[in-house]
């Protein structure tokens, strides 16, 4: 071999692993895209939220609740807005036990555009929730809610309710006590989604100490079962079940990160499917028989009181110290839209450095 023939060789070899580094690079930017959901809330129009619109900042829940009625009773309804929260929210600056993304005409009147972001590591939901009501376009990102109290409200962070649809809920963190300072009802959900709602995608965000973790569906009755629902890249972490609990709704579970989960994680009934690709579950159920079904309780499977049970997919996901020798895929469901999964182990290590607030602004 002649030192020309060599050098082309060499370089040739060069130019391919930066061309693979450069995939790797262009791949991770696309999974942390902070203004573009992956999944169902890319699909029915796309979710922007408050993209492109107004820009107003907020310190107290008043102050929030004050603008999205406002705009709501504008000349201009549905002028794309984008709130920044700059402070931390509480019960005692709010006019209500909730803020709520709502047309304040009535729940039968849709309200839409709306991002309601935190300011680098300012945004701070402590003891109160959000919930949004028949609400379209809408966008929930970098805040820390916590803490909600059943007490106080629905005792839910986040509830997507009453036919919203288009919903993205990204890079925040919803935690309070696990078992709920021995009371499990001390707290409900975490994010709840209900009532029609459709078009969702849950991103990026950690979901840690925490009892009843979040429900897809409230009710055995299919009228008003959500429907198209993705979560991607979260970490959900120190649980002990409903994660989540589903109910008749498509939903893809991919690329998240399942730690210590007490009793079960995704519990699917009532006709629910369920692709589960290239999660890692890492000590994952208690490995007991469910009394009603008889189902292992572990990373998926159909679990307590609902008549029917729900289906799964399940492709390219990682078990440690979680039974899983039982399980096998019961549909051939898989979402209607391209996504570009990492492995679940690469997953796992983009989870851990990337999700939660402070990662976007």
């Amino acid at each position: 071999m002649n030192k020309k023939t060599y050098f082309f060789i060499v370089l040739g070899l060069m130019v391919s692993l930066f061309l693979v580094g450069f995939e790797k690079v262009e791949a991770s930017s696309i999974l942390m895209n902070s203004e573009q959901p992956l999944g169902y809330a890319s699909m029915n129009g796309g979710t922007t939220g408050g993209q492109g619109g107004r820009v107003e900042y907020a310190s107290t829940g008043a102050q929030i609740q004050q603008l999205i009625n406002d705009r709501s009773r504008s000349n201009n309804p549905d002028e794309p807005l984008t709130i920044y929260v700059t402070g931390k929210i509480t019960l005692q600056n709010s006019s209500s036990d909730k803020i709520e993304v709502k047309n304040p005409r009535g729940q039968a009147h849709e309200i839409r555009n709306i991002s309601i972001i935190g300011q680098g590591t300012s945004g701070e939901f402590d003891g109160i929730g959000l919930r949004l009501i028949n609400a379209q376009n809408v966008i929930v990102q970098n805040l820390s809610i916590h803490h909600v109290l059943a007490s106080s409200g629905e005792g839910t962070s986040i509830e997507v309710t009453e036919g919203s649809k288009n919903i993205w809920i990204d890079h925040n963190e919803f935690y309070s006590q696990f078992q709920g300072n021995n009371n499990s009802d001390l707290y409900d959900g975490l994010v709840d989604i209900k009532r029609n709602s459709e078009y969702v995608t849950v991103s990026w965000n950690k979901f840690e100490d925490h009892w009843k973790t979040m429900l897809v569906g409230h009710t055995d009755n299919a009228s008003l079962a959500p429907d198209k629902i993705t979560y991607h890249h979260n970490y959900f972490h120190n649980l002990n079940s409903r994660v989540p609990l589903i109910r008749y709704a498509d939903v893809h579970m991919v690329n998240n990160y399942f730690k210590d989960i007490q009793d079960t994680a995704i519990n699917s009934r009532m006709g629910a499917r369920v692709f589960v690709q290239n999660n890692y579950f890492d000590n994952v159920g208690s490995g007991q028989n469910d009394p009603t079904t008889g189902h292992i309780k572990t990373a998926v499977g159909w679990y307590y009181g609902s008549s029917q049970t729900g289906y799964w997919n399940l492709t390219g996901n990682q078990f440690i110290n979680t039974p899983n020798s039982h399980l096998t895929s019961t549909t051939n469901f898989t979402p209607p839209y391209s996504f570009n999964a990492q492995s679940a182990n690469d997953a796992r290590q983009a989870v851990e450095q990337n999700s939660g607030t402070g990662i976007v602004n």
